[in-house]
């Protein structure tokens, strides 16, 4: 009701039947009745304001907005639940950066959120790059943004061998220029070793799959391939001379390509390669000099 009721309220006397205060009074605008504020009792019933409807326009209502979307409705929990997760979302994105390295790790996690549903990569080790890249940067590191924050990736990945995610995979999908990444890279390695963190050493062994994989072979004669090169790949690495220097993937891909050969699958050197993201020329090199030192014996 608006200010015609007070008026009209204004030229009465209103005495309550009940217990006989005047003017004791007060209006429930809902219900449209006067109740005395004394006793309680229902003084008059049915008012009615004729008078014209006020509303606020709509540029002054407070969390304007689709339905299910205003923030006021979400605090309260009266909207769907993925309506509520997007817009707490974007309250918190609204909040205010209060600091430098706040507004460093909302850029980091923006740029490995893109890449984790694309590399499959675990949250676990997203936050460990974070960690290791504020790490590194508080120390001085300062490469490119992109490439360093793949660097700091990239380190994480090797350290807890997740055999998926390769130099080149990295590389195409974060769409980074390979010698700027490179570079980042080794640089961010050197911040490594000064601050103590342990450096990456990858198993061979986590190729075998997804080059077993790449190559189409599936099912048992996967199986078999796989159970192979693991055999295989054991005896290679034993030698020192052999494992050093060589990337794991490459040292996976010829056990893999030996493997086949036991197995009677016909599979190129250049099929290898390209399973294992590699080039040819470091596997051949490899073949070459275990073609002395492998003895395979097959039986028909």
């Amino acid at each position: 009701m608006t200010r015609r009721i007070l008026a009209w309220l204004a030229e009465q006397d209103l005495v309550c039947p009940n217990c006989g205060a005047v003017n004791k009074v007060r209006v429930d605008y809902e219900q449209g009745v006067i109740v005395c504020t004394e006793c309680g009792t229902v003084i008059r019933e049915g008012i009615v304001d004729l008078g014209p409807e006020w509303r606020r326009p709509e540029s002054s209502r407070a969390f304007v907005g689709a339905s299910g979307t205003e923030l006021g409705d979400v605090e309260r929990g009266v909207v769907k639940i993925s309506d509520k997760l997007r817009a707490l979302r974007l309250k918190r994105a609204a909040k205010p950066i209060t600091s430098a390295s706040e507004r460093l790790e909302i850029d980091m996690r923006e740029f490995y959120d893109s890449l984790r549903e694309l590399l499959g990569i675990p949250r676990a080790i997203i936050d460990e790059a974070v960690a290791l890249y504020k790490k590194a940067y508080e120390m001085g590191f300062r490469s490119p943004r992109r490439e360093g924050y793949a660097a700091a990736l990239y380190f994480a990945v090797k350290r807890h061998g997740v055999g998926a995610v390769t130099y080149r995979s990295l590389v195409e999908k974060a769409g980074l220029d390979r010698g700027a990444f490179m570079s980042a890279y080794m640089e961010f390695l050197r911040y490594m070793a000064q601050a103590g963190e342990k450096m990456p050493k990858v198993d061979p062994r986590v190729y075998i799959p997804r080059i077993v994989s790449a190559l189409g072979l599936d099912g048992e004669l996967g199986a078999q391939v796989q159970r192979i090169a693991a055999h295989l790949l054991s005896y290679i690495i034993r030698s020192p001379r052999i494992r050093n220097g060589r990337k794991p993937q490459v040292l996976a891909a010829v056990a893999v390509y030996f493997a086949c050969f036991i197995s009677g699958i016909e599979v190129t050197q250049k099929d290898v390669a390209r399973a294992a993201e590699s080039t040819e020329t470091p596997i051949r090199d490899l073949l070459n000099e275990l073609a002395d030192l492998l003895y395979i014996e097959l039986y028909v």
